[in-house]
């Protein structure tokens, strides 16, 4: 009788595996982040948590203005031809220590979002309501999800015990290619900062 038992829950387990497995489907998705956008994030690494509004307008153009926690609040980071600058209310400075970190792994998600700006759709598994993509970087492996309308949710880094949540993604049209001028980096920068202050007065 045991034997009998122990063999119903063996394959009890094979089926629950199997019927798991069976969730897990190739797909694809659109690629909606191969243009300009907005979102607003939350980076979360080991014990520390930093949301920010993120903004790509282009290849290698992109801008960073931190909302919390207070140490960095105003603080902005511009990533422009692979320089990063950092400036609050307009004032620049060098990017400060406690944003190093942050500035490393962001660096990391705005290379792999700009190689993978030249497709419009993205090779991915269907897990539920999600579609996941996944690669390799020098550091690691990585996964960005996505939901089924292809506004990403998630971006995994485990190397770094990264976890970049997004929310509020808003796409801004057509980016611009990369070099894009200074006075554009410029405009993003107002915009952001626009953004940012209007969140923490609502606060």
């Amino acid at each position: 009788m045991k034997r009998i038992l122990t063999i119903l829950c063996l394959c009890g387990v094979m089926l629950s595996a199997a019927g798991c497995a069976g969730t897990q489907t190739a797909s694809n998705v659109s690629n909606r982040m191969n243009g300009a956008f907005t979102a607003e994030v939350t980076m979360s690494m080991e014990d520390s948590e930093t949301k920010a509004v993120l903004t790509r307008c282009g290849t290698d153009a992109w801008s960073v203005s931190f909302t919390e926690p207070p140490a960095l609040s105003g603080v902005q980071l511009d990533f422009l031809d692979n320089d990063v600058t950092a400036s609050y209310k307009g004032l620049e400075f060098s990017v400060p220590q406690s944003a190093q970190a942050v500035k490393t792994v962001l660096a990391e998600l705005m290379e792999i979002v700009d190689e993978m700006a030249a497709e419009t759709e993205l090779n991915g598994t269907q897990e539920e309501n999600s579609i996941i993509c996944e690669g390799e970087i020098d550091e690691g492996s990585y996964s960005l999800t996505f939901n089924k309308e292809g506004i990403p949710v998630e971006f995994s880094l485990p190397c770094y015990g990264l976890t970049i949540t997004f929310d509020s993604f808003i796409e801004n049209g057509s980016a611009e290619n990369s070099g894009t001028s200074a006075d554009t980096a410029e405009t993003v920068q107002t915009e952001t900062t626009a953004e940012t202050t209007d969140t923490t007065a609502s606060e």
